[in-house]
């Protein structure tokens, strides 16, 4: 009887765990970048990016935080759309900038990996330098996360196809290579 006891407190112990990881929300993914990378901020890149800064800037993602009622700045689940994360030095991005879409850009913002004349050479061997420094290319789902109407009490339909686009309305300065 006391084997079976001490094995039902195991079971019960188990089931009380995996209901409770259950229950966790999903981490978003500037939380699992900055885990990994550090984030810099939208100002580190506009220095050898100042046409898409100046394009970013333009947009509604440039300035997310502003858009929220200051009570809504305080609310944990309205920040972390309206926000990009923290830099290692504890200072809060406002507003969904360049590393919300394309990873915490401390290891990948180095000219070792940023460098033009290395991506003309072997673009392919460069970009894999870049992802593995932790720049990542945004996919539906990523903006989804954000972009969904489940706690979202502004909700608009979202067309990523379409929405994309405006995130960037110029060319990139370095496109993936074919088939990335």
């Amino acid at each position: 009887m006391r084997k079976l006891t001490i094995v039902a407190i195991i079971l019960m112990a188990f089931v009380a765990v995996m209901v409770a990881a259950q229950d966790k929300p999903a981490e978003k993914p500037k939380e699992a970048a900055a885990a990994a990378h550090a984030f810099v901020g939208a100002d580190k890149c506009k220095m050898c990016h100042k046409a898409e800064f100046d394009a970013w800037s333009k947009t509604k993602h440039a300035k997310a935080f502003e858009a929220l009622k200051p009570e809504e700045q305080k609310k944990a689940e309205c920040v972390i759309c309206h926000t990009t994360g923290k830099t290692a030095e504890a200072v809060e991005l406002n507003g969904v900038q360049c590393e919300a879409c394309h990873g915490a850009g401390a290891d990948y913002k180095k000219p070792t990996i940023m460098n033009a004349a290395k991506w003309k050479a072997d673009s392919t061997a460069q970009f894999k330098l870049m992802k593995e420094a932790g720049l990542t290319l945004p996919v539906e789902a990523d903006c989804m996360r954000c972009h969904k109407q489940e706690g979202n009490p502004n909700f608009k339909p979202f067309d990523f196809a379409k929405m994309h686009l405006l995130v960037h309305p110029i060319a990139a300065a370095a496109p993936a290579p074919a088939g990335k």
